[in-house]
């Protein structure tokens, strides 16, 4: 791969998804960006190249899903000399319960482009042996090591192995490999929405209460953080904590509990501040809450992907959650 690393990458840079078919191609693309609609896994759901922009309104990277290859009838050869013309990389989809991968490997061979092998069907080959077998045939056929990951997307779970995928192609598209990892959290995010919601709900409910919420909007806030923590399956230790905090900035940390102060007293107001300064303090209290939880997820995921994101991206991702917090119940 380092042998025939583009210098430059190109603004759009085109990935070539090449395979046979039903080997997962568009599922695979569709796993990466939520584009496309997979077919059942067995028969052809690209008849003819696909072109996925992502993101589609200012596209970072360009997948070219080809035709499969190995279809009766179906003569390849003008489509892969346009795909070869067009792309920058390759990623080569093989099912590993599918022995015949001749078609694919004999374009490989010849191809000069970086590639990057992506076998599929790791729910289908459960055995580790099975597995070793399966990638030993594919390098034989190819006659050369390349670059490989194991991926598992059954029709109707979680796809795993997307994360090997993207550090193999920070190698050689380090922008492309950039923006799919921010689709994947936001992605991950979305699982965990429901989480960050009931502690939000749960503080903004509490402060409703004059003088409660010192104790029960921090505890709230505290109890979401250790939840997330699980659900991405980092140990969130004190100095981790500090992390966090320095990454989300002292300054914001800091207008947090000064505002949360604040509105303790204004509650204490007779008639409007028991009345207006409560249900303000109520909407306040769950705003901060799932902008926090929102950063936080972000965090925990760079963390447990080893690439935590830089303070400017959390502090974009806690303000933008900021302002959309009052859809965020919807």
């Amino acid at each position: 791969m380092a042998e025939t690393q583009q210098t430059v990458e190109p603004a759009v840079p085109v990935l070539w998804v090449l395979g046979k078919t039903g080997a997962g191609k568009t599922a695979l693309v569709r796993a990466l960006t939520g584009l496309g609609h997979p077919g059942d896994g067995f028969s052809p759901t690209t008849r003819q190249a696909q072109v996925y922009d992502f993101p589609p309104e200012a596209p970072v990277v360009r997948f070219l899903d080809t035709r499969g290859l190995g279809e009766a009838g179906y003569d390849p050869a003008a489509d892969l000399t346009a795909a070869e013309g067009q792309a920058q990389a390759v990623l080569a989809v093989m099912r590993l319960d599918d022995p015949v991968q001749q078609p694919v490997t004999e374009v490989l061979r010849r191809l000069k482009l970086p590639v990057l092998l992506v076998h599929t069907g790791g729910d289908l080959v459960a055995n580790p042996h099975a597995q070793d077998r399966a990638r030993s045939h594919v390098r034989a056929l190819i006659g050369r090591d390349l670059p490989a990951v194991t991926l598992s997307m059954p029709p109707d779970g979680l796809v795993t192995g997307i994360e090997g995928l993207l550090d193999a192609l920070d190698s050689f598209l380090p922008h492309a490999g950039a923006a799919l990892r921010r689709a994947d959290e936001a992605r991950s995010f979305q699982r965990l929405r429901k989480i960050v919601l009931r502690y939000a709900i749960a503080a903004g409910a509490s402060d409703a209460v004059p003088f409660a919420g010192i104790a029960t909007v921090p505890a709230a806030q505290g109890a979401m953080l250790n939840a997330l923590a699980r659900a991405h399956r980092v140990d969130l230790t004190p100095a981790r904590l500090g992390l966090l905090a320095s990454a989300l900035g002292t300054g914001a940390l800091l207008r947090i509990g000064a505002g949360h102060l604040v509105r303790q007293g204004i509650k204490l107001v007779p008639v409007a501040g028991q009345t207006l300064g409560a249900a303000a303090a109520a909407g306040t209290s769950f705003a901060t809450t799932y902008a926090l939880g929102r950063a936080a997820s972000a965090w925990l995921y760079g963390v447990a992907q080893g690439a935590p994101p830089d303070r400017a991206a959390l502090r974009g991702l806690y303000d933008q959650a900021l302002k959309g917090a009052g859809h965020a119940s919807g």
